[in-house]
C-alpha cells in the first residue's frame, strides 16, 4: 500500500522517520529517504542522531528518477527493456537533441532559430517546460500521448501543436517516462521479488508520474513507499485562510489506491508566535503580543538587509542562540536582489554564514577566466576573436590568470602603457588581420607594435617627435617580452583549434588543457572544483545511469560532432544553472529561498521581501500553463510555503519589507501582510508595524524615550551619540597619519590629485598601493571600423601645434606648419595610429582650410583675440600648513600652461572635441584651480574665463569664468589643507557627487551651492562596503563609519568658502 503521512509539524515528519527505520538493519540499505537538498539531509542525520544519541549511516538520496531507475532493472523484463532503448534522465542531453532537431529543420514554422545561441536558448526552454509539464500537470503531457490537445484558442492551439510536436521528436528514437511507466505496470505480479531495500521514505509530495511508478513497483518488489508532506495548509478552513486565499485551486484526485494519514497538531510553546499557529489551524484565540512576532517596514530592501542583522546581533548577544538555528529566507525569484547585502552585513560582523540556493558564481573570478578564455575562440566577425587589446588585457587582468603566470600588477600596469604607446589595437599579425577583413595598413597588431618594441631595444630608439607632447622609452623589457610569449602562446592555441569540429566530450577535454594552462585552478576552492566537475560532467557528456548497456542511438548522440560555440553556450549554461554550497552547512547561519527550508525547524526566520508575496506573474504564450491556470495558483503556492515556514519556527517569525516610491501611503503596504495586519487587529491584538529610521546611526536609535525595538545595535556608536550630544567633541578622536615631510606638488599633481584624489593620495602622497584590478579593466575600446576620421585626425594635429595662438597670428609661416604635419603623421604611422598608405596631401589640404576658416573666424567674432601675450608663469614657492598642532610644508613648482594675457584678464585655452563629455568636468576644476593659482600670483586680476575654440564650427566660445570676487586667494591654501587632511585620514575618496555636480553647473558660480545640495542629498550617499577594507587592514587605522554621521568634529579654520564647496564632500564618511 502506498502511504501518505500529513502533518503540519516538520519535528513530527523527523519522528516519522525514525520510527519507520528503527529496526532496520545497519549493515544493509533498507530505507531510501528521498530529499529535494542537502541541507534538508544534514538536518535529518542531525536530528535522528540527538534522538538516538547515536549517529549511523542514512541512505539519503537527492535524485527519485535514478533511485527508480535503479530498482526498476532489478526485474529481468524491465532490463532488457531499457537495454533496447533509451531513456533520458538529464536534460542536458535532452537540449542538445532537440538543439539538433531544430538545426535540422524537423519541426515545422521554426526556421527563425538561426544562430547556434538562439537554438540553443529556445532548446533549453521547451525543455524546461516539458520537466515542469511532467512535475505539476502531467495531464498535458497524457493528452498529447492520447493525440489530444487541451486548448482550442487558435493562438494557444499554434503554441501547443508546436510544443507537442517537439516532444514527439525529441522521443521518436527512444521511450519516455511514460513508456517506462506502461513497462512496470505490465511487469507487476501477485507474487511480489524481495529485495535489499524494504521501504522509500519520500520527504516531499512528489510528482504524479513517479508516484505512479513506484506505485506500481511496490507490486512487483516487497517495498513499501511513504510520502511525508507537511500539509497544504491553505486547504484548512480558518479565517485568516479564507482571507488569504479566497479562490483555492483544487487538485486532480489520484485513481490509485493510497493510505493517508493526517495528523494536525497544536504548538506549545507559550508565545505569540505559536498562538498566531494555532489561531491558523483552528481560528484560537491570540495571546498578547511579543518579541517572537514581528513586521518590519523599512525604507530599501538593503536597509531591510540591515535591520535584519541588528536583530540577529541582539538575540545571539541577548539569548544565547546558536547562529545555526537561524534562517533568512525571501522568494527565490528575490535571491540576487538581496544575497549582495546579506553578504555584506554578516561579512561586516564576521557572521558564518551559509547559503543553499544557487549562487551567482559569474562574477567569481574563476568563472570569469573561463568566460573570457572561451570568448577568445570566438568573434561575432569570424571564427576566431579579433584579440583587440581590450579583452585581452583584461583577461590577463584576471587574478586566477595572473597567479598562473605570476604577472604582477606593475608588470600589467607595464603592458598597458607599452600597448598604449605603441597603438596597440587588435589582430595577432598581419596573417590573422587579413582573416578578420581588416586592413594590413595599420600597424596596430600585437606583432606590430612588438616589432617596434624590439627596434627600440635593439638600436636604443625612442619613440619621440617634434612638436608632440610625449617622449616614451622601455625600461622593463623582460616584462613585455613575457607577456607578449603569453599572448602569442595562447594565439597559436587557439588558431589550432580554428574552425574545428569536436564531440562535447572531445571539446570537455579540450577546454580542460587550456584550463590548466591558462587559469590557476585550486584543489581548495569550492567555485574551482564546482568548474571541474562540470567539465568532467561534458566529459562524460550522453552517459545514462544505464550507459553501461549497448544504445546505438545514444552513440550517434555522443558522437555527434558540434562547432565550439555551441559548446561554449552549454558549458556557460550549466555553470549558470547549477547550485554549490559551502563547507561547514552546521555552524552557521542558513541563508535560503523560501521554497526550499519548509521541512527545517529551525529557532528563528527572518523573512525578506515580504512585499513580493503577492501575485506577480508574467503571462507568456509559449507558457501554456500560464493561460491555461488563473495567476491566483502562483499566490496560493506562495501563501501554502509561507505558512509551512512560519510553522518551522519555533521561537521568532519576522517579516521584512520595504516601500516602494509611491506618494500613497496605503500602495506601499503589502496586500498579504496588511490582511494578516488586520486578521491580529480583528483577534483583539494591536499590532504596530515597525518603521525604522533610514539610517542604523540616526539619533532616534538613542533618544531616551524610545520604543522597544529600537536598541541600542551598536555601544561604539551609542558612546560616540552621547558626547556629541553634550558637545564634548574634543574626547572624540579619529586615529590618523602623521604627515610631517614636505609635500612638493607639481602644478600638473594638483590638477590629477583633484581629479582622481583617490588614486592620487594613496600612491603619490602616502605611497599606499591601490590593489584594485578593475581600474586596469577601464581601457578604452578602440573602434573595430579602421576608418580614418581627417576631421578628428586635425583635430588631434592642432592640439599638437602649440603655441595656437601663435600659428593663427601668423608667426608661424604656413610652410612650417606643413613640415610640422609630415612629422607628425610619420609618427603616427610608427604608432600604427593611421595605415602606411594614408594619403598626407589630402590631410595636409584639409587641415590648411580647417586652419584659415578658425583663423578667419577669430579675426570676425574675437579681435582681442590677437592682443594676446603669452604669460610666462612659473611657480616656486613654500607656503607652510598649521595642521593638528604640526607645521606641514607645501611646495608649489611647476609652469602654467597655456594661459595667456589680456589687460589684466587671463584666458586659460583649450581646444575642444564634440561630445567629449569627461574634458568638460576636469575643464572646469582646471579653471577654478587655475584661478586659485593665478590669484595667488598676479595682483589685481579681474578675471578668469576660458577660452574654447570649437573645432566643429570653427568658432570661439568664451562660457566658463570666474570673477575677481569669487576667486579668494586664501583658497589656495585651504585647498593644501584639504590635501592635508585627505592625506591624514586613508579612507577611500569619490569624485561622483563633485562629477554630477559640475554635470548641473550650467553658471560656474553655482557650482557650491549646486555642490552642497548634492551632499545633502541621501539618495547620493556613497557606501563604504566590505570589498574596498583591503586598501588598509584594519590594524594600519581606526575604522569609525558614523564620525562625520552626526558632525564634523576636526579643528581645521578653513574659509566658509572652500569649506562648502570640498570639506564636507571629502570629509564625508558613510
Amino acid at each position: 500500500m502506498y502511504k501518505i503521512y500529513k502533518t503540519n509539524k516538520v519535528s513530527k515528519i523527523y519522528n516519522k522517520i525514525k520510527e519507520l527505520t528503527r529496526n532496520d538493519d545497519i549493515f544493509k540499505k533498507e530505507t531510501i529517504i528521498i530529499v529535494k537538498n542537502n541541507i534538508l539531509s544534514e538536518e535529518i542525520k542531525k536530528y535522528i542522531a540527538n534522538m538516538n544519541e547515536v549517529s549511523y549511516n542514512l541512505n539519503i538520496k537527492q535524485n527519485i528518477m535514478k533511485t527508480i531507475y535503479k530498482l526498476s532493472i532489478k526485474n529481468h523484463n524491465i532490463k532488457s527493456f531499457l537495454e533496447n532503448n533509451t531513456l533520458l534522465l538529464y536534460s542536458e542531453t535532452e537540449k542538445f537533441i532537440l538543439y539538433h532537431i531544430l538545426k535540422d529543420n524537423k519541426i515545422k514554422n521554426i526556421k527563425e532559430f538561426k544562430s547556434t545561441k538562439n537554438r540553443y536558448i529556445f532548446s533549453l526552454k521547451i525543455i524546461n517546460l516539458f520537466h515542469k509539464y511532467n512535475s505539476k500537470f502531467s495531464n498535458l503531457i497524457e493528452n498529447w500521448r492520447q493525440n489530444k490537445l487541451l486548448f482550442k484558442d487558435k493562438n494557444k492551439n499554434h503554441n501547443e501543436l508546436m510544443q507537442k510536436e517537439m516532444f514527439e521528436k525529441l522521443f521518436e528514437n527512444q521511450i519516455n517516462i511514460f513508456d517506462l511507466q506502461e513497462k512496470i505496470e505490465k511487469e507487476t505480479t501477485k507474487t511480489q521479488q524481495s529485495i535489499e531495500t524494504k521501504r522509500i521514505i519520500i520527504i516531499e509530495e512528489t510528482r504524479e508520474i513517479d508516484r505512479k511508478i513506484l506505485y506500481c513497483l511496490q507490486k512487483i518488489f516487497d517495498i513499501t513507499v511513504y510520502e511525508l508532506i507537511l500539509e497544504d495548509i491553505t486547504q484548512i478552513k480558518s479565517t485568516l485562510i479564507e482571507e488569504l486565499v479566497p479562490i483555492k485551486f483544487q487538485k486532480c484526485n489520484s485513481n490509485m489506491q493510497i493510505e493517508q494519514e493526517i495528523d494536525i497538531q497544536s504548538f506549545k510553546e507559550k508565545n505569540f508566535l505559536a498562538s498566531f499557529k494555532n489561531n491558523i489551524i483552528k481560528d484560537t484565540p491570540l495571546l498578547n503580543l511579543d518579541n517572537s512576532f514581528k513586521i518590519i517596514e523599512a525604507k530599501t530592501k538593503k536597509r531591510e538587509v540591515e535591520i535584519l542583522v541588528n536583530n540577529i546581533l541582539h538575540s545571539t548577544q541577548n539569548n544565547n542562540l546558536k547562529i545555526n538555528d537561524i534562517v533568512i529566507t525571501y522568494l527565490s525569484k528575490d535571491m540576487d536582489m538581496y544575497l549582495p547585502y546579506i553578504e555584506e552585513f554578516l561579512n561586516k560582523y564576521e557572521i558564518e554564514f551559509n547559503i543553499l540556493d544557487s549562487k551567482d558564481i559569474s562574477k567569481s573570478q574563476s568563472v570569469t577566466a573561463l568566460k573570457q578564455l572561451m570568448q577568445l575562440f570566438i568573434s561575432y566577425k569570424g571564427s576566431i576573436s579579433n584579440f583587440n587589446k581590450k579583452e585581452i588585457i583584461e583577461f590577463l587582468s584576471n587574478t586566477k590568470v595572473m597567479n598562473k603566470f605570476n604577472i604582477s600588477i606593475s608588470e600589467l600596469e607595464y603592458l598597458i602603457k607599452f600597448s598604449d604607446a605603441v597603438n596597440i589595437n587588435f589582430g595577432m599579425n598581419d596573417t590573422h588581420k587579413e582573416s578578420l577583413s581588416y586592413d594590413k595598413n595599420f600597424l596596430n597588431s600585437w606583432e606590430d607594435g612588438f616589432n617596434r618594441f624590439l627596434t627600440s631595444e635593439i638600436f636604443n630608439e625612442k619613440y619621440e617627435c617634434k612638436n608632440c607632447q610625449e617622449v616614451i622609452s622601455f625600461q622593463d623589457s623582460d616584462s613585455i617580452i613575457s607577456l607578449i610569449s603569453i599572448i602569442r602562446s595562447l594565439y597559436e592555441d587557439i588558431m589550432y583549434f580554428k574552425g574545428q569540429e569536436y564531440t562535447i566530450y572531445e571539446w570537455a577535454e579540450i577546454i580542460d588543457i587550456f584550463i590548466d594552462k591558462y587559469i590557476k585552478i585550486e584543489n581548495d576552492n569550492k567555485i574551482d572544483e564546482y568548474i571541474k566537475t562540470r567539465i568532467q560532467y561534458l566529459k562524460n557528456f550522453s552517459r545514462d545511469f544505464n550507459d553501461n548497456l549497448h544504445k546505438d542511438y545514444m552513440e550517434k548522440v555522443k558522437g555527434r560532432k558540434v562547432e565550439f560555440a555551441l559548446f561554449k553556450i552549454m558549458l556557460e549554461e550549466s555553470l549558470e544553472q547549477k547550485s554549490y554550497q559551502l563547507n561547514n552547512q552546521n555552524t552557521g547561519i542558513l541563508v535560503a529561498s523560501s521554497d526550499k527550508i519548509e521541512y527545517l525547524q529551525k529557532s528563528e526566520i527572518h523573512f525578506l521581501g515580504a512585499n513580493e508575496l503577492d501575485s506577480n506573474i508574467y503571462f507568456d504564450n509559449m507558457n501554456l500553463l500560464n493561460e491555461y491556470y488563473d495567476h491566483v495558483n502562483m499566490e496560493q503556492d506562495n501563501i501554502s510555503n509561507l505558512i509551512k515556514i512560519i510553522f518551522a519556527a519555533s521561537n521568532k517569525f519576522y517579516f521584512y519589507y520595504s516601500t516602494s516610491e509611491s506618494l500613497n501611503p496605503e500602495s506601499n503596504k503589502p496586500k498579504i501582510i496588511n490582511k494578516i495586519v488586520n486578521h491580529i487587529k480583528n483577534m483583539g491584538e494591536e499590532i504596530k508595524i515597525e518603521i525604522h529610521p533610514i539610517e542604523n546611526y540616526n539619533f532616534e536609535y538613542f533618544k531616551q524615550e524610545k520604543d522597544d525595538y529600537l536598541i541600542n545595535y551598536d555601544t561604539e556608536a551609542f558612546n560616540i551619540a552621547t558626547l556629541l550630544q553634550k558637545n564634548n567633541h574634543s574626547k572624540f578622536k579619529q586615529k590618523r597619519i602623521k604627515l610631517k615631510k614636505q609635500i612638493t606638488l607639481e602644478i600638473e599633481d594638483i590638477n590629477k590629485a583633484m581629479n582622481n584624489p583617490y588614486k592620487y593620495f594613496y600612491e603619490e602622497i602616502l605611497n599606499v598601493y591601490i590593489k584594485d584590478i578593475s581600474q586596469i579593466s577601464e581601457i578604452k575600446e578602440n573602434q573595430e571600423e579602421q576608418i580614418i576620421d581627417i576631421d578628428n585626425f586635425n583635430y588631434k594635429l592642432m592640439n599638437n601645434l602649440i603655441p595656437i595662438h601663435e600659428c593663427i597670428r601668423d608667426a608661424i609661416n604656413e610652410n612650417h606648419i606643413l613640415e610640422i604635419i609630415d612629422v607628425i603623421i610619420e609618427n603616427q604611422i610608427q604608432k600604427g595610429i593611421i595605415p602606411i598608405n594614408i594619403k598626407k596631401a589630402t590631410v595636409k589640404e584639409k587641415f590648411i582650410l580647417k586652419f584659415n576658416e578658425i583663423k578667419n573666424n577669430i579675426t570676425i567674432n574675437f579681435q582681442e583675440f590677437f592682443k594676446m601675450k603669452k604669460a610666462d608663469i612659473i611657480l616656486n614657492k613654500n607656503i607652510p600648513i598649521n595642521f593638528e598642532g604640526e607645521t606641514l610644508e607645501f611646495k608649489l613648482k611647476g609652469k602654467l600652461k597655456n594661459i595667456y594675457k589680456i589687460d589684466n584678464q587671463y584666458y586659460y585655452i583649450n581646444l575642444e572635441k564634440q561630445d567629449y563629455s569627461q574634458d568638460k568636468i576636469i575643464r572646469k576644476i582646471n579653471l577654478y584651480i587655475m584661478g586659485l593659482i593665478l590669484k595667488s600670483e598676479i595682483e589685481n586680476i579681474d578675471s578668469i574665463q576660458e577660452i574654447r575654440i570649437l573645432y566643429e564650427n570653427s568658432k570661439i566660445s568664451l562660457d566658463n569664468k570666474y570673477i575677481n570676487k569669487i576667486i579668494n586667494s586664501s583658497d589656495l591654501v585651504n585647498l593644501l589643507k584639504q590635501i592635508a587632511y585627505i592625506s591624514s585620514y586613508p579612507t577611500p575618496i569619490y569624485k561622483d557627487l563633485i562629477q554630477k555636480s559640475l554635470i548641473k553647473t550650467k553658471n560656474i558660480n553655482e557650482f557650491p551651492t549646486i555642490l552642497i545640495t548634492q551632499i545633502k542629498s541621501l539618495k547620493k550617499s556613497i557606501n563604504i562596503n566590505k570589498a574596498m577594507e583591503f586598501i588598509l587592514k584594519q590594524k594600519d587605522i581606526t575604522w569609525c563609519p558614523y564620525y562625520n554621521r552626526f558632525k564634523d568634529t576636526h579643528d581645521l579654520n578653513i574659509d566658509k568658502n572652500l569649506e562648502n564647496l570640498l570639506q564636507n564632500f571629502y570629509a564625508k564618511f558613510i
